[in-house]
């Protein structure tokens, strides 16, 4: 190879997009290399369909129309919402990547974010919510992070599929971080922090969120929603966080 040739290459690598996750050359479009986007982990094996809370059953899927199973957690404690719609686990390399989005906001890891989102849209059914609404973050929170990563995926819902997104949530109470904590300590985190800010009767709404872990979040919000007068509530995370085997 000439020197031209070596020069012309270096000059590339050094000047393409880097995948956030390996350092490899990545796609323009994605922001991750060809192996990390193939990495990327499925929430559904073959022969498993989805509990209403998101999480992975036996048995084929449900006819079409039809509410989802309900696994034993949500037999005994039935969630307010009708469905968790969401393709990916939050397992490794998923977990970095969103993890590294939340702590850092490098413009590449946000590129990623928001690319894989937008391909999981077309995922969520035919039946169109209303409204589009973020989960909230507490005003300090939101100050000191500098953005809310569920309020990023709300907007870009609402652009590609012509939906208003609306923050009808807030947090009037801080709460402390939600990371690591146990389903118990996450329900007595959120309880009484939620109030809803407009009127939202009889709308089909759904409930944005970046990764659901323990469904407390996700079960805390559409219960104040429907309690407001939400005729259906329904999640959508980027994420859903699969218990240990």
């Amino acid at each position: 190879m000439s020197i031209s040739k070596v020069y012309e290459w270096t000059i590339f690598n050094l000047m393409a997009p880097q995948c956030p996750l390996c350092t490899l050359p990545a796609q323009p479009d994605s922001g991750l290399c060809p192996g990390c986007a193939a990495d990327l982990p499925a929430l559904l094996r073959p022969g498993q369909t989805l509990c209403r809370c998101g999480l992975p059953l036996p048995g084929a899927p449900p006819p079409a129309g039809t509410l989802p199973p309900l696994c034993g957690r949500c037999l005994h404690r039935p969630p307010p919402f009708e469905r968790v719609v969401t393709p990916l686990a939050y397992a490794f390399p998923l977990d970095r990547l969103i993890l590294g989005h939340k702590q850092q906001r490098r413009p590449a890891l946000e590129r990623a974010f928001l690319w894989l989102w937008r391909q999981q849209l077309p995922l969520h059914g035919a039946q169109r919510p209303d409204l589009l609404v973020p989960v909230p973050l507490h005003w300090r929170r939101l100050w000191w992070r500098g953005f809310n990563p569920a309020a990023q995926l709300a907007r870009t819902a609402s652009l590609a599929l012509d939906i208003p997104m609306q923050p009808v949530l807030a947090r009037h109470r801080a709460t402390p971080s939600q990371q690591g904590l146990s389903a118990a300590a996450r329900r007595r985190n959120l309880a009484a922090a939620l109030r809803v800010t407009h009127d939202i009767r009889g709308r089909h709404i759904a409930l944005i969120d970046d990764v659901v872990t323990t469904g407390s979040t996700a079960r805390m919000a559409s219960q104040v929603l429907r309690d407001q007068g939400a005729a259906r509530v329904e999640v959508w995370a980027l994420a859903r966080t699969l218990p240990p085997d």
